[in-house]
């Protein structure tokens, strides 16, 4: 009604002064109980409940110990990442051989429980590792018959956690045959000069930019587990970890998967309260020190990051121009810069080790959380 419309705008506005002249920072909209106001000529009077930010205290900077992983790339991950490209670019031939991990292997086969086949248990196709160790040293028309084990989770009731008898016809046996490495093969990867030493260094330098990407995720990702651990105890509100879940709940597009929207709310805060929670604490806590620390971003970082990122592409100053006309990105670009001088400092004050690790190792453990 018109009258309900007029209320809504009254209590809005008033509402809104009110916060204004408290100080207070409520953390979502607040809830409204209406007291009088319906009646004509009736004051109106409201209560407004909502919940306010909660003070935050940072503990613990001087008692993080952190060991991070120290490593470099050397020419042994250089020829294995040619390796990989060389894999990449690599066709199959059929080869009169016996089946090893790297080919490609074409059998017909019958699977058994208790000597009766199953659905499913023939056919062509990748199987588990089981099934592929009993095909491994097999010739084209050779038949072989093994036991494979199916994992306790597997797709299949009638399987899981269960063993069957396979027989396995070998049909056709494909050989990987890697291309050389020479000027045709060096000129596609964009090194115009076919040249393999400028091929190499260009291989280095984009392995070295991802080992310094992997290693500065590691150190924040460390420093952050660290800052939370100290400060568990911290308080959080509510209505932020709600809206967190609501958040991840659309990151994951749970609405696809439980089209009802009670059973969703219900599942969200089951499985992601708790990282709901450590994102809003972590939050408070950065957003704290920043606040206290006053920092201001280092814009030669920010250069030195855009054309480091403008490098991996084929026409880096297209690349520098965007981030320097796309203001949403710069400014995303600058909280992370921001966000790493804060994790510069919180450094200086921990007791931080170092351990030997390969590019290998640092890549896995660089992308075990973004």
């Amino acid at each position: 009604s018109v009258r309900q419309d007029v209320l809504g705008e009254v209590i809005e506005e008033t509402y809104r002064e009110a916060i204004q002249q408290s100080g207070y920072e409520p953390v979502a909209s607040p809830q409204i109980e209406l007291v009088s106001g319906m009646a004509a000529n009736e004051p109106v009077k409201y209560t407004a409940i909502f919940e306010v930010m909660p003070e935050v205290e940072v503990k613990g900077l001087d008692q993080i110990s952190i060991t991070l992983p120290r490593s470099e790339v050397r020419d042994e991950d250089v020829d294995n990442m040619i390796t990989t490209l060389r894999r990449q670019q690599g066709t199959f031939r059929e080869a009169d051989k016996a089946a090893e991990d790297t080919d490609r292997v074409t059998v017909d086969f019958v699977g058994k429980l208790d000597g009766v086949a199953f659905d499913g248990g023939s056919g062509e196709g990748r199987m588990l590792p089981d099934f592929e160790a009993g095909i491994r040293g097999g010739k084209a028309g050779e038949e072989k018959t093994f036991d494979v084990a199916f994992p306790a989770d597997y797709h299949s009731a009638d399987l899981a956690g269960k063993t069957a008898q396979f027989t396995a016809t070998v049909k056709k046996v494909e050989a990987l045959q890697l291309p050389e490495v020479n000027e045709t093969f060096i000129k596609a990867f964009g090194i115009d000069s076919g040249d393999q030493e400028a091929f190499r260094k260009a291989i280095r330098d984009n392995m070295t930019r991802e080992l310094e990407n992997a290693q500065r995720n590691i150190r924040r990702n460390r420093m952050f587990d660290a800052l939370l651990e100290k400060n568990a105890e911290q308080q959080v509100a509510e209505g932020m970890v709600r809206m967190e879940i609501e958040r991840m709940a659309r990151e994951m597009q749970l609405e696809r998967q439980i089209p009802d929207a009670q059973q969703r709310r219900e599942l969200a805060a089951r499985i992601f309260d708790e990282p709901a929670r450590n994102r809003v604490r972590l939050s408070l806590l950065v957003n704290k020190l920043l606040d206290e620390r006053k920092l201001e971003v280092d814009q030669d970082r920010v250069e030195a990051r855009i054309q480091s990122i403008a490098a991996t592409y084929e026409d880096p100053q297209e690349v520098v121009d965007w981030y320097k006309k796309d203001e949403e990105t710069l400014r995303r670009l600058e909280a992370a810069i921001l966000e790493e001088q804060l994790i510069d400092q919180l450094y200086e004050q921990a007791q931080v080790s170092e351990e030997d690790k390969t590019f290998q190792e640092v890549m896995a453990l660089g992308q075990q959380r973004g």
